[in-house]
């Protein structure tokens, strides 16, 4: 093969693994012991990665303003157990977040519903704590990584705290597993208890897909 067909070969491969990482958030990839189907980004999926570009066609001003109002909104519909300052500023911390991973909001938004219902005092029989639902193991290791100050459990209810350990956790299990259906079942089950799973040539899906149904409902909900 000769230097001029390698390139006409291998320039257009690397171009498309390169916007398929820039718009998705990570190369294609196949998770040994499932099928294709499991493996491959829906398109759901891929409208939380994308979603969060919109800022790139329009506004970012104007769409981070209604994004907030409709977070507003549908945490208006529950009982948070927050004081008046917090409930207002969630959106401000569910935004930065997002944007530091590539989420959209909406996708951290339904994550949270799923969770706690957006109940602050949330506490699990299994030791989970706050919107995110954490538990004090896990959280401290977070803590630690993202140089977070930890002052024991009360730390996660902290809404601000919480919020940022949690999505930085679960940016942590897409990065590990490479798909978000994975990544949110590794949330929930914990990522050893996932692998040993995935090696039985078992995926659990009941919690990704009661997170991305929220996810759906709040996202085609009109303002």
């Amino acid at each position: 093969m000769t230097f001029y067909k390698a390139k006409q070969i291998i320039i257009p491969l690397f171009l498309v693994l390169a916007f398929t990482g820039f718009f998705t958030g990570k190369t294609p990839q196949y998770v040994s012991g499932l099928s294709p189907f499991f493996s491959a980004v829906s398109r759901v999926e891929e409208g939380v990665f994308h979603k969060a570009k919109e800022t790139r066609f329009q506004s970012e001003l104007a769409y981070d303003n209604r994004i907030r109002e409709k977070i507003r909104l549908i945490i208006s519909d529950y009982n948070t157990g927050l004081d008046e300052t917090s409930s207002v500023l969630i959106p401000e911390w569910i935004l930065a977040e997002s944007r530091k991973y590539g989420y959209d909001p909406l996708f951290l938004t339904a994550l949270i519903i799923t969770e706690s219902s957006f109940y602050n005092w949330a506490k699990s029989n299994r030791g989970a704590h706050g919107l995110m639902q954490l538990k004090t193991a896990t959280a401290v290791a977070l803590a630690s990584e993202t140089h977070l100050k930890w002052k024991g459990t009360p730390t996660l209810y902290d809404p601000r705290k919480n919020i940022a350990l949690g999505a930085y956790y679960l940016n942590k299990m897409v990065v590990r597993f490479g798909d978000l259906t994975l990544a949110l079942e590794a949330y929930n089950q914990g990522p050893s208890r996932l692998s040993r799973f995935l090696r039985k040539g078992y995926l659990p899906h009941r919690y990704s897909r009661k997170v991305l149904k929220n996810y759906r409902k709040i996202r085609f909900q009109p303002i």
